[in-house]
């Protein structure tokens, strides 16, 4: 199978992609897991919040995520609206705020391919231009981000019984792992388990689990299914 996938680069100051398991702490996740970036890529196109979610399937959107710069991770404390026993959400007369301490990404920056049917060439002419429906952000929504001026349409194809090593440059997903990992004794690496698909209730039906080298790094791995680009590199999708 051969599709076009649109490549492009985003980064922030901050970035906030909240652990939806953490409820006494606010602490993020260390890459915008896909059901962010299908929120992202629907603020650029101008979807519905809630009914863009529907055009992000896996039989028609495929992602994949590169990390270009280390991930460094910091603390802010921010002061919300104090809603305990307060169903109105109005501000109490006595201490109508409370500090919570998030952990945030800092400087984040990311490349992300994104391929789909008849969505792909929509959001690579809306890049190029420099328009945007919505304001993107990456995680909380005073977390702007922008775009880079790269905005690429590669082919690419999809590659299965491969047996060899390949090096992928994005985050791999780990039940595509066939062999042993091939780790570098330079690299940082992580495993994490992500959302992968949301339902428009906001009821998340999958997650999946990644390794991703935190300073960048490709990783060499023999993988059952991956994404091959025009020009070599080698893609794992989310």
């Amino acid at each position: 199978m051969r599709r076009e996938f649109v490549i492009f680069d985003v980064a922030s100051d901050l970035a906030h992609f909240r652990r939806q398991y953490a409820i006494t702490t606010a602490l993020t996740y260390p890459v915008p897991p896909r059901t962010a970036l299908c929120g992202l890529v629907g603020a650029v196109l101008g979807l519905p919040k809630n009914e863009s979610l529907a055009h992000f399937q896996d039989s028609e959107a495929v992602f994949g995520l590169q990390i270009l710069s280390p991930l460094r991770t910091g603390y802010v404390s921010i002061n919300l609206v104090d809603t305990k026993q307060n169903p109105s959400f109005r501000l109490k007369a006595v201490n109508p705020r409370t500090t919570v301490r998030y952990e945030v990404l800092r400087q984040p920056r990311y490349r992300v391919m994104f391929s789909h049917p008849s969505l792909a060439r929509q959001l690579a002419e809306s890049l190029k231009h420099g328009e945007s429906c919505y304001t993107p952000c990456l995680g909380l929504a005073w977390m702007i981000a922008w775009f880079g001026d790269g905005v690429q349409i590669v082919e690419a194809e999809e590659v299965s019984g491969d047996k060899n090593h390949r090096e992928f440059v994005s985050l791999v997903r780990s039940d595509d792992v066939q062999d042993e990992i091939h780790w570098s004794a330079d690299g940082v690496y992580q495993r994490v388990r992500l959302p992968a698909v949301m339902q428009p209730n906001r009821e998340v039906t999958r997650y999946e689990a990644y390794v991703m080298d935190t300073t960048g790094r490709s990783i060499a791995a023999s993988l059952r299914a991956y994404w091959r680009l025009a020009d070599g590199t080698c893609i794992s999708a989310l």
